[in-house]
C-alpha cells in the first residue's frame, strides 16, 4: 500500500499528530447531520400527515389517503421522505463509525506488529469508499429505463 501522509501533510498543512482530531471531527459531524436528517424527515412527515388528514377526514369527510384529496401527495411524499431520511441517515452515520473503527484498529494492529507504513493501512477504509463514488457513478450510468412508457391508470 501507499503511503497518503505527505499528501495528507501536505493538502491539509498539518501535521500527522492532529489527523486523530479529523477523525473525531469527521464521526462526531456524521452523527450530527444523521441526527437533524432523521429529525427533519420526522417532522416532515408527521407535518404532511397531519396536514392530510385535516384537509381530507375532518373537513371534507374524505376517507385516508383517498386519492380526490390533494394533500394525500403532499403525505405520501412525506411518508416517503421519512422512510428515505430516516433510513439513509442511519447507513451514513454506520458507514462513518465503520471507517473510523476500522483506521484505528488498523493503527492499533499496525503499531503492535512493528510496520514501518502504517498509514497506508489506516487509510485503506477511505480508499475502499472512495472507490464506492466511482461504483456508484458507473452503476446511475448503466441503469436506464426501457423507454418512455405511459403508466397504467388504476
Amino acid at each position: 500500500l501507499g503511503c497518503p501522509r505527505n499528501l495528507i501533510v501536505d493538502l491539509l498543512h498539518l501535521e500527522l499528530v492532529f489527523l486523530h482530531v479529523l477523525l473525531v471531527g469527521y464521526g462526531f459531524g456524521a452523527s450530527f447531520v444523521a441526527l437533524f436528517m432523521q429529525l427533519g424527515g420526522g417532522i416532515y412527515t408527521k407535518a404532511a400527515d397531519v396536514g392530510a388528514d385535516m384537509c381530507g377526514k375532518i373537513e371534507s369527510n374524505i376517507p385516508e389517503d383517498d386519492h380526490r384529496n390533494p394533500a394525500v401527495i403532499a403525505d405520501l411524499v412525506g411518508d416517503n421522505v421519512g422512510d428515505c431520511a430516516g433510513s439513509m441517515a442511519d447507513v451514513f452515520e454506520s458507514i462513518a463509525a465503520e471507517i473510523i473503527g476500522t483506521m484505528i484498529h488498523a493503527g492499533v494492529i499496525m503499531k503492535h506488529v512493528g510496520a514501518s507504513d502504517m498509514e497506508g493501512y489506516m487509510f485503506f477504509p477511505l480508499v475502499v469508499h472512495a472507490f464506492d463514488l466511482i461504483v456508484s457513478s458507473v452503476g446511475i450510468y448503466l441503469v436506464r429505463t426501457a423507454g418512455d412508457h405511459e403508466c397504467d391508470q388504476p
